[in-house]
Order: C-alpha cells, then structure tokens, then sequence
C-alpha cells in the first residue's frame, strides 16, 4: 500500500472514494466546492492505493485564519475491517500538519465508526456536534409573519446585514467567526455568497433590523436549495423572531420552485444550539450527524 497526494487530475477520484467510503454522510456539492476554492491543498490531500486502486483518503484543508488547518475527509473502503489503513491515514495527515507548523488544528468527522474512535486514539476530543438537517418544503403550511416586515435583500440593502452578520452569530458562533479571521472575515464571506447566487430575506419591525436567512437555489439538486440559517440579532432574541424568519423563508422558497432545503448546523456536545433547535421545531429533520474534534 502507498500514500500519495491527490494529483492534478484526480478531484473526481477524491470525490468517488468518499462516495463509495460514507455514501449519504459526503454533501458532495459542499465538497467539490471546497476542493475547488483556495481552501484546499493537494499536497495536504492523500490518497491510498493498494494493487492499483484508491482504497482511501484524507485531507488537510485551510482555513482563513493563517496557518491554521482542518483535517477531514478521512475515509477508507471497508474502514471496519481495516482500522490499520485509517490510522495510517490520519497519522500521514498529522505528519503534513507538523510539517507546515500550523498554529491551529482541528478535525471533521462523520459520527460513525472507526473514524471516531481512530481520532480518540490520536489524542482528539470531540468538542461540537454538526447536524445535516433537512425540510420537506412539500410537507410545510405557509404560515404568517405578522409583526415582521420581510423582504429580499437588495444589493443596496446588502450593507445593512454586511455590517451586522458576525453581531447575528454571538455567542453560539464565535468559534467559527475566530475561524473566519473575524468580523471582517465573516463580512467578506457574506458578500463572497451574494456574488455566488445567495439569495437572501430580512426581517425588519418598523425601521429595526431584526434578524435575516438565505438559501442558494437549486444548490444539491434541481428544487433542492441549501439553506444558509435564520440569524436573529441578539437585542431581539426570545420574541419569536427566528420562527416567522422560518416561515417567511420556506415560503419564499416554495415560490421558487423549491421542494426541499437542506442546512448544516452546529450543536454542543450535551444539548442542542439554538439554532438547531428551532429547525428541528419549524418541521426539520435530522438526516446526518458529525463532530468536530480538537487534540486534547
């Protein structure tokens, strides 16, 4: 068996061995976007070949913060009955980040074995949960947004969420919004969506801006969006804002011809987010679940 770095012209096999390794856990638009943004470095990701075939894989991705890294997509054909090639895996992955000395590690894994308990074994704690949840648009009534005046965010209007986005993510987010580079990184992340086909509503009462949510159209499959989150600031939370954004945003979505959304979504160890909570509430369901891990 060898351990090599993805090649150029090897993006679809990448794709294909997570496929074949974790089946419906792989969000495979999430991913090939992520390997084809500057996020993703080839030389971090390493493929398994064993008599001429890929049998595995795992990569070393950036972050925007400088110099620091996640470790994900360790996967490998038949991992149960060869725990051996997912330790040696990792292990390549773990040498790489010494290697480029980063300042910052942590990891993303599907909640399922062996990957678990190989990330233990290297000295990794999980720290969060990550919920794939998803709608039934279908299945949904239109409900009212009384009290909230929603409408879709205009390039002139941009600004307004632009400025108060990374306000909107504390204090549940403020390990991502680190990750982000900041406040400005977050901001620069919103624009980054818009130009890449975001759509997004905002919610206002009188001239206040309350809270907003997005999707990306279309995104998994024709009629399946991406949801991007209902986000309400946090003067105003605890009055029912986050449930009318839900339901001004499946609305809105039905009417552009959307049949499901689907969102990724973090939660603590021992309980639910409040995020996580409102989708399971608002008619979501739980398709996936992963962790995040950091070394102990």
């Amino acid at each position: 068996m060898t351990l090599e770095s993805l090649g150029s012209d090897e993006h679809t096999v990448l794709l294909d061995t997570l496929s074949e390794s974790l089946g419906q856990f792989v969000d495979l638009p999430g991913t090939e976007s992520l390997v084809s943004s500057s996020a993703f470095d080839p030389e971090g990701c390493f493929l398994a070949r064993e008599k001429g075939s890929v049998v595995g894989c795992v990569a070393v991705t950036r972050l925007p913060r400088k110099n620091w890294v996640v470790v994900r997509y360790l996967a490998a054909k038949h991992a149960m009955s060869r725990i051996d090639l997912v330790e040696k895996l990792l292990g390549r992955a773990l040498d790489y980040v010494e290697s480029k000395r980063a300042e910052f590690l942590r990891a993303t894994t599907p909640a399922i074995q062996p990957y678990v308990d190989v990330y233990k074994g290297f000295g990794f704690k999980p720290i969060r949960r990550d919920f794939r949840i998803t709608w039934d648009l279908r299945d949904l009534k239109d409900l009212p947004t009384e009290h909230v005046d929603i409408k879709e965010v205009s390039e002139k209007t941009a600004g307004e969420i632009e400025q108060r986005f990374a306000e909107s993510l504390r204090p549940y987010w403020d390990w991502r919004t680190e990750e982000q580079g900041g406040d400005e990184g977050v901001a620069h992340n919103f624009r980054d969506g818009l130009k890449r086909g975001e759509r997004w509503l905002s919610g206002h009462v009188g001239e206040e801006l309350v809270g907003f949510t997005g999707i990306i159209p279309d995104y998994y499959r024709a009629g399946g969006a991406r949801f991007r989150g209902a986000y309400v600031l946090p003067e105003y939370r605890g009055n029912g804002y986050g449930r009318i954004l839900m339901n001004g945003i499946s609305s809105w979505a039905k009417r552009q011809g959307q049949s499901k959304m689907t969102v990724h979504t973090f939660s603590y160890m021992d309980s639910l987010a409040p995020g996580a909570l409102l989708y399971i509430k608002t008619g979501g369901r739980i398709e996936s679940e992963y962790l995040q891990l950091q070394r102990a």
